[in-house]
């Protein structure tokens, strides 16, 4: 597909825009455009409201910064440097992992949380840690599959299925057709505190989350607040998923 039908999809995907509690604006007060990509609980559907840890950090920063900000929604494949340079925003965010691979690619805020990839289990599950004796549900193409894939390789019996997507993971878990699968650490404190999911304690890796600054002019001032708020980006956190 070339480039210009796949920005013209990623436009059609551009779900809302929404101004969640703007502030009156003049004239020649700064608009912040922020693109949400969607994924619980960091951006997600609440009935008819777009909420999450992010977007309240995003309220937070437009009340500090005394700052416009209006909410666009993308799918996760929006992060792509081709497509974010055609929609023209300010901002993304939405749980960004901060891998050196994006690193190269996009400017990123300081970070605001710590987070990492996470076993999740389903209830009641007494396990030990050894791999070969459950079976794990994986997202295709997702760093879950190539975990699993890799242990296979190296002589590991290891029981799995390949699904489309987290939230069909998410239903088999829950429903207990699969006993594992794999979720950003946040998002796996979240399913614990929602659905009663277990974390297996020894994250598969660490890594920080931030939002990716694509108006460089903004960014001492973004960083600043985050800065300055960090107890209250903490409190946002812990509404989501307790303790952490």
């Amino acid at each position: 597909m070339c480039l210009k039908n796949i920005a013209s999809w990623i436009i059609i995907l551009v779900v809302f825009l929404i101004l969640v509690h703007p502030v009156n604006a003049n004239s020649s007060e700064i608009v912040i455009k922020v693109g949400f990509l969607l994924g619980s609980p960091y951006a997600f559907w609440s009935a008819s409201s777009l909420t999450g840890i992010d977007v309240e950090i995003c309220r937070l920063l437009s009340k500090e910064m005394k700052c416009q900000f209006e909410y666009y929604v993308l799918p996760f494949s929006a992060l792509d440097t081709n497509v974010l340079n055609i929609l023209g925003l300010d901002l993304v965010a939405g749980g960004i992992h901060i891998t050196e691979k994006r690193k190269k690619l996009f400017t990123f805020s300081v970070p605001y949380l710590r987070s990492g990839l996470a076993i999740v289990l389903r209830k009641g599950l007494n396990w030990d840690g050894n791999v070969e004796r459950i079976t794990f549900a994986v997202k295709n193409g997702a760093t879950g599959e190539t975990l699993v894939r890799e242990w296979v390789k190296s002589g590991k019996k290891v029981k799995y299925e390949v699904l489309v997507s987290n939230q069909e993971i998410l239903a088999k878990l829950v429903l207990g057709q699969v006993d594992a699968g794999f979720f950003d650490y946040i998002n796996a404190l979240y399913l614990n505190k929602n659905y009663g999911l277990q974390v297996w304690p020894r994250l598969i890796y660490e890594v920080e989350i931030g939002m990716v600054i694509l108006n460089s002019r903004l960014a001492s001032r973004i960083n600043d607040t985050m800065l300055k708020n960090k107890q209250q980006i903490k409190n946002i956190v812990m509404q989501y998923v307790g303790s952490f």
